[in-house]
């Protein structure tokens, strides 16, 4: 009896070592799984702040750029008015000569002077035309070159969104900000 008393006493020790053992590992197996939440849970929130940080500053840009837009055709109309009014007075003077034209008819030789007038203002309205065409032709390049821009830094801001770290690749690819001006 006392050999199985001994016997039960070992199996009773050995089986609170066992416990013991398997609670020190189900503890820190809990620690790691713990550890492992935390950290997912924490790159989650940075990606997520980083995906709304991207998303606020393409809102911004696609703002601004439709700011610049609107602004560009109200100068273009402002521009077409001017020049409009400029061809309304560009009119008038030149039915103004036609009536003077009318009226000294007598004489040739002033007649002629008015015709070399009219031309000579013809080719001004027509050289000023020319010059505000050149310059409505620059500014429009200009604004398609910054829509360009736009599209190149939307792409380049887009492509994180489909790689496995964003803050890495944007890291890594900062240069596309700098070449296009960011």
């Amino acid at each position: 009896m006392l050999e199985r008393a001994r016997k039960a006493e070992a199996e009773a020790v050995a089986l609170k070592a066992q416990l013991k053992a398997e609670t020190t590992n189900s503890k820190k197996s809990l620690r790691e799984m713990e550890t492992a939440l935390a950290e997912s849970t924490a790159l989650s929130s940075k990606s997520e702040r980083e995906y709304i940080t991207l998303r606020d500053t393409l809102k911004g840009m696609k703002a601004t750029w439709r700011t610049d837009v609107e602004s560009l055709r109200e100068d273009m109309r402002k521009r077409e008015e001017r020049l409009r009014g400029e061809a309304e007075t560009a009119g008038k003077k030149y039915a103004k000569l036609l009536e003077e034209s009318k009226a000294r008819k007598a004489n040739v030789q002033n007649v002629e002077q008015l015709r070399e007038q009219d031309t000579r203002i013809r080719r001004e309205v027509e050289e000023e035309f020319r010059a505000e065409i050149l310059a409505l032709k620059t500014e429009v390049q200009g604004s398609s070159e910054a829509g360009q821009k736009a599209v190149k830094t939307a792409q380049c801001v887009s492509l994180p969104l489909f790689h496995h770290s964003p803050f890495r690749w944007y890291l890594a690819n900062s240069y596309c900000f700098f070449h296009i001006g960011i």
